[in-house]
């Protein structure tokens, strides 16, 4: 293996695993304290927004996945299909398949739910009012959005790094 591809592998895994942790984070401690701060919790969020986490996290999944992509390509022969047939390139692919799914699910609904849920949250701060019944009803319904998309994106990471932990020791 050169050293260009074994540096492509360094740089994917490194940021498989800032994108499994930061996405872990924020499922696990982040999203439910965000919530539990109420609607302090939208001052949090929009400086999250304001250090560009969305931006950051997207542009991971997308070098995360294009460079599992290339080593794939590589690894397979070209993706031929004695190798993508085998156990061992089934897993690899699938687990593709997966931080595919996570970058989706990153992108069409994690990521929106968080600009609406920062807007929402600036408008409220720049009313100088309580929230209305209608601002904490469209929190609700964007959190509940929110906390299911980082679930699934970080479960769909978990999938992932296993599919291609096992599968590469196959």
């Amino acid at each position: 293996m050169s050293v260009f591809v074994l540096s492509i592998r360094a740089i994917h895994v490194l940021l498989a695993a800032f994108w499994l942790g930061a996405a872990g984070l924020l499922a696990l401690f982040i999203e439910p304290a965000v919530t539990e701060a109420g609607p302090a919790g939208g001052a949090v969020m929009q400086a999250l927004m304001r250090r560009g986490m969305t931006r950051v996290l997207t542009w991971v999944g997308v070098f995360t996945v294009l460079s599992g992509l290339y080593l794939l390509w590589v690894r397979s022969g070209h993706f031929a299909s004695a190798y993508m047939g085998a156990p061992h390139g089934i897993l690899i692919s699938t687990g593709g398949l997966f931080g595919l799914i996570a970058l989706m699910l990153g992108v069409h609904l994690t990521r929106p739910a968080v600009t609406a849920l920062a807007a929402v949250g600036a408008r409220i701060t720049a009313s100088n009012a309580p929230p209305t019944p209608e601002d904490l009803s469209e929190m609700g319904r964007l959190r509940g959005r929110l906390r299911l998309s980082m679930r699934l994106v970080a479960l769909s990471l978990v999938a992932a790094i296993l599919c291609m932990a096992v599968g590469s020791h196959l």
